[in-house]
């Protein structure tokens, strides 16, 4: 009777865990606050592996009056604000948890010691996943917009309480996978 019970919890686990993931994913989309992060030039030597795109973006660091308190590897929190354009940037680095409003958990990756003092961070969102049959035209596409200026090129992502999830990389207002699709219909 303890094995079968033992057994029907193990499964039951099973179950929870990636149903509790989706939960709490889904939860962002919803109910966290968007931003859309602009994406800037990569090496295109090694864009792309696997089956996903790596994006840089711009708003990965933020001008301090003194960055000599913050130390690479540190666990900070960010919150974020948008521009004049609408795209986000860094508006506050805290070093405990803020007690409300939107803001990601995040590290230190280094710091300038040349003015201005700036604080980079990292983005744990730098990933867009796409299916293996997509992939290789996404990349071209993204990389073609990276390389023309007249094109606006971010990721649209959800911020919560710590967390943050890549919703959609926007190519001149236009999913990439969208663009994608037209180009497999052309072709056809």
């Amino acid at each position: 009777k303890i094995t079968i019970g033992l057994f029907i919890a193990m499964c039951l686990l099973q179950w929870l865990v990636p149903a509790k993931m989706i939960y709490d994913s889904e939860s962002l989309l919803r109910e966290g606050i968007q931003y859309r992060f602009r994406t800037i030039p990569i090496d295109p030597s090694d864009p792309f592996r696997g089956k996903y795109i790596t994006l840089n973006f711009e708003a990965n660091s933020i001008t301090l009056p003194d960055s000599t308190d913050w130390k690479a590897g540190e666990e900070v929190f960010v919150s974020f604000t948008t521009d004049s354009a609408g795209f986000a940037k860094a508006e506050a680095v805290y070093k405990d948890e803020p007690s409300g409003g939107s803001y990601l958990r995040t590290t230190i990756r280094y710091t300038t010691t040349n003015e201005p003092l700036r604080v980079f961070f990292e983005l744990p969102f730098n990933r867009f996943y796409l299916e293996e049959s997509k992939a290789p035209q996404a990349e071209q596409v993204y990389l073609d917009s990276q390389r023309d200026s007249t094109q606006v090129t971010y990721g649209l992502v959800s911020i919560g309480t710590g967390t943050a999830l890549l919703k959609d990389v926007m190519i001149n207002e236009k999913s990439i996978t969208e663009i994608v699709n037209e180009l497999n219909e052309a072709e056809n």
